[in-house]
C-alpha cells in the first residue's frame, strides 16, 4: 500500500515535472514524462502499462524532443533565413538561456538571428527582423507542440491504465 502511494507521487511527478519541462527548455520534459511511464511499467511489472505502449509513448517523446530541434530552424528558414540566422538563433537561444533564463532564450533567440543576418546574410534591418521574427515563431511553436505531445503521452497512459483495470 505505502508502495503503491510512492510510485504514484514518483509517476505523478514526473509527468508534472515533466509538463512544465515542455515549456521550460532546461528540461527534457517530454522524456520525464515518459520516464514517470516507464517507472510504473517497471514498477508493476509492465501488466498494466506493457512493453507496446511504453514504446509507443517512447516514440512520442522521442518525436517531441526532435521536434524542438527542428521547429526553431524551419522557423527561421521559412522566413527566408541563412544558415548564418539559424546558426545565430541556436547560439544565441543557448547563451541567453544560460545568461537570463527564459527571457534570455528569447532574448538571445531574436538577436541571435537577427544579428549574423545583418552582417553576414546581407539582410536589411527590416528583413532581420522579420526573419528573427519567424525563429520565434518556429520556437513557441514547437514549445506549443511538445507540451500537446506531453499531454497525448500522459493521455495514453491513462488510457492504458483503465482498459486494463476495465478489461
Amino acid at each position: 500500500m505505502i508502495g503503491d502511494i510512492i510510485l504514484w507521487i514518483v509517476v505523478i511527478a514526473l509527468f508534472l515535472i515533466g509538463l512544465a519541462g515542455t515549456i521550460l527548455p532546461t528540461l527534457p520534459g517530454n522524456l520525464l514524462i515518459f520516464a514517470g511511464a516507464l517507472v510504473y511499467g517497471i514498477f508493476t511489472e509492465f501488466e498494466e502499462v506493457t512493453l507496446w505502449v511504453l514504446a509507443a509513448l517512447a516514440g512520442i517523446s522521442i518525436g517531441a524532443q526532435v521536434l524542438d530541434y527542428v521547429a526553431e530552424a524551419y522557423g527561421a528558414k521559412r522566413f527566408g533565413a541563412t544558415k548564418y540566422g539559424i546558426w545565430g538563433a541556436i547560439i544565441g537561444g543557448a547563451v541567453g538561456l544560460m545568461t537570463l533564463n527564459i527571457a534570455g532564450l528569447i532574448l538571445g533567440l531574436f538577436l541571435g538571428t537577427v544579428i549574423p543576418e545583418l552582417l553576414f546574410g546581407g539582410r536589411s534591418l527590416k528583413g532581420a527582423l522579420s526573419i528573427g521574427y519567424g525563429s520565434l515563431l518556429g520556437f513557441l511553436g514547437g514549445t506549443f507542440m511538445k507540451f500537446i505531445l506531453g499531454l497525448v503521452t500522459i493521455g495514453i497512459f491513462f488510457i492504458a491504465l483503465a482498459s486494463c483495470s476495465m478489461g
